[in-house]
């Protein structure tokens, strides 16, 4: 009996100990390694390279319109885009080497407490055998009054290595968890950065094509491209110029579906086409050509077009579009969207990267255009002296649609 305590005490505090060590050593590594830093750095320089270029950008925008201007801004934009795909590929890189790390922290962790519950149940073994020792049996066996306590000080040591243990062993199982739900969020941030990757990488071929396409519609000229951009800033100042006009007379009652005009070309259009948009608005007064406007998209009934802008973040072909309940302005019979709302080729080109607030649309076989709903309408027959015409209405649900370039 003597012998079967002193080595069990002896060496479970043994065991104890290297368990002890063996968890500090896994919970202690903070490791840094040498390509974690170098990712770091590279991140850092190409962010400060898409500062840089971002801040050129701005100041080109600032300078006068012309085509040498907006090639440069286009070649600018084109490298501040390669930019965020080599600084998103890092960070990437930074992530796969971070997931490296957790995995790795994780399989420590995964065989520590394998072995830690293996400490546990035989723990649970021994503590129930010694527990059946009495204080009286370890005074018989013990060879004087030294021995006796010092037995007695082993089993105080043991219990408190117990404590410890389950303490421990608690503390893995928490950093397990912890390890598990970092890598989970690290493969998730992979995701959302292969899907910027992704977008970045659409978005430099378009900003591609759109110098392309500027160089061919205004090959290369500067007397062409300052044609079109007086075409497309008139358009803006003939609307603006008409609702402060039509704001003081009277406005007339229209049904869905009514006539109220002709597809035509008119109030410096380059072709013909309907320049339909969307507004939340609820008066003239409130009218600005950059403001308060909407995708029509949203107000639309969905129908498939026909869509052909050329613009690589466009559709192309027929395309179901619409998800409200207003009617077409146009049949939809053979209609063909030529330029679509928000960014596009030509809004980058001419409308200082604003958005395109409307659709470009036209029929060549049905050129009546329609009240999308019914409303009040203003009409306006050259009422800017241009030879613009269009039309405002505004609908009882707080919206109103323009219609521009009518015969």
């Amino acid at each position: 009996m003597k012998k079967n305590i002193t080595l069990f005490l002896l060496s479970f505090i043994f065991l104890i100990t290297i368990f002890s060590l063996s968890l500090s050593f896994v919970f202690g590594q903070t490791p840094t390694p040498q390509s974690q830093t170098d990712q770091t750095q590279k991140i850092q320089d190409l962010q400060q390279k898409i500062n840089d270029t971002q801040n050129k950008i701005n100041d080109l925008q600032g300078q006068e319109k012309t085509l040498s201007s907006q090639i440069s801004i286009m070649d600018n934009q084109i490298k501040l885009t390669g930019y965020q795909i080599e600084a998103t590929k890092e960070q990437i890189i930074s992530i796969a080497l971070d997931i490296d790390t957790a995995s790795k922290k994780i399989s420590s962790l995964q065989n520590t407490l394998d072995k830690s519950v293996s400490v546990l149940v035989n723990r649970i073994v021994v503590t129930y055998e010694v527990g059946t020792i009495q204080p009286l049996q370890i005074l018989l066996t013990s060879g004087n009054a030294s021995d006796f306590f010092s037995r007695l000080n082993y089993l105080k040591i043991a219990q408190a290595h117990d404590k410890k243990l389950v303490y421990d062993t608690q503390q893995a199982k928490v950093d397990y968890v912890n390890q598990k739900s970092i890598l989970e969020d690290k493969k998730k941030q992979t995701e959302l950065l292969q899907k910027k990757l992704q977008a970045y990488t659409d978005q430099l071929n378009q900003e591609k094509q759109a110098k392309q396409d500027l160089l061919a519609t205004t090959k290369n000229s500067e007397s062409v491209y300052q044609q079109l951009l007086s075409e497309y800033m008139q358009e803006l100042k003939g609307t603006q110029q008409a609702a402060n006009i039509l704001v003081s007379t009277e406005p007339r009652h229209v049904n869905k579906g009514d006539p109220i005009g002709l597809m035509g070309n008119t109030g410096y259009s380059t072709g013909a086409h309907l320049h339909f948009g969307v507004y939340d608005i609820t008066s003239l007064s409130q009218y600005v050509y950059y403001s308060n406007y909407e995708n029509p998209a949203n107000v639309l009934t969905s129908t498939g077009v026909d869509w052909e802008t050329g613009c690589g973040n466009d559709p192309s072909g027929i395309t179901t579009t619409g998800t409200g309940n207003f009617a077409w302005p146009m049949s939809t019979n053979n209609l063909k969207i030529s330029q679509g709302f928000g960014q596009t080729c030509y809004s980058k080109n001419y409308y200082g990267r604003k958005d395109h607030p409307a659709f470009d649309m036209y029929n060549n076989g049905d050129i009546v255009v329609r009240a999308a709903e019914e409303g009040e309408a203003y009409f306006c027959r050259n009422c800017t002296g241009d030879g613009a015409n269009g039309v405002f209405i505004f609908h009882p649900n707080g919206k109103m649609t323009l219609y521009w370039h009518l015969q």
